[in-house]
């Protein structure tokens, strides 16, 4: 669910030139991006657009009807710990002008995470990390990019590979967080922040679901959150304890679904944030 915040930053490029391919995307009830995709000439079939996930991952049905063979076995981990898992092989993903070849995707138990959302597969990192596109939360619109045109303005951040995955660095008034920009999370989700963090731990508890793992996260509020030369305010989130499976080097997952747009240029490693959750710092 978005936040409500002020708006302090106006859009910007509300209209894609002609040479941008666009994907109308559902949203999700937790906020995620639903898309429409096709593996090996079958689908379209629903997938969640996961920026925080290394690998992508298909039903055990969806793997069946495409007929993607087993290629071996792994561990996929989560916020909340990892489980061994069947690995097939994705012959072809497309998706909009998104064309992925030889993909190794794990078969997920997807029935926790997709509740009414009814999502069928993951689109994960192995399939982004290298494409340009803006995910546009106002207009449902998933925009692929063919060059290196400058096709965003906001506030840019160095994007910074982190064992499969994209970090940025979120200077506070107190430290620094490292973040994971994460189109598949929900909320905030912090690991064992330090105490100079300008949060409020409530006393409630939640369970949390991924793909891999469930357990219990601590409720929390985060007064003020710097991202950037803005600030976003009264922001909730959740706590949770660290596990093998998360990097040292992440202090936790961050929203897109907090902002208005949101571009990703994998070539260059840039990730650009425009609108909504931004007032003044």
């Amino acid at each position: 669910m978005r936040a409500a915040f002020v708006l302090a930053l106006a859009l910007v490029g509300h209209f894609p030139p002609a040479d941008a391919a666009v994907t109308a995307f559902e949203l999700g009830d937790q906020g995620g991006v639903i898309l429409p995709v096709s593996l090996n000439g079958r689908g379209p079939f629903r997938f969640l657009l996961d920026t925080g996930s290394t690998h992508s991952a298909v039903s055990e049905i969806v793997a069946a009807a495409v007929g993607a063979l087993p290629v071996a076995r792994t561990v996929v981990g989560s916020a909340l710990g990892g489980r061994d898992v069947i690995v097939v092989r994705i012959d072809v993903l497309e998706c909009g002008a998104l064309v992925a070849r030889g993909l190794q995707a794990s078969v997920a138990a997807l029935d926790p995470v997709s509740g009414a959302d009814g999502v069928q597969g993951v689109l994960g990192q192995d399939a982004l990390a290298t494409v340009r596109y803006t995910i546009d939360f106002r207009q449902h619109k998933l925009l692929w990019w063919p060059d290196d045109r400058a096709v965003a303005s906001g506030m840019s951040f160095a994007l910074e590979d982190s064992h499969g995955r994209f970090l940025i660095e979120l200077p506070q008034r107190r430290g620094v967080l490292r973040l994971v920009p994460d189109s598949g999370a929900a909320t905030l989700l912090l690991f064992d922040p330090p105490q100079q963090l300008p949060l409020t731990l409530l006393s409630r508890q939640a369970t949390l679901t991924t793909m891999s793992a469930h357990g219990t996260v601590r409720l929390a509020r985060m007064r003020e959150l710097r991202v950037g030369g803005a600030t976003l305010q009264n922001v909730a989130a959740v706590v949770a304890n660290r596990n093998g499976s998360e990097p040292g080097e992440t202090d936790g997952l961050l929203p897109l679904n907090l902002f208005d747009r949101v571009t990703f240029d994998g070539p260059n490693r840039v990730l650009i944030l425009e609108g909504t959750a931004l007032t003044p710092a």
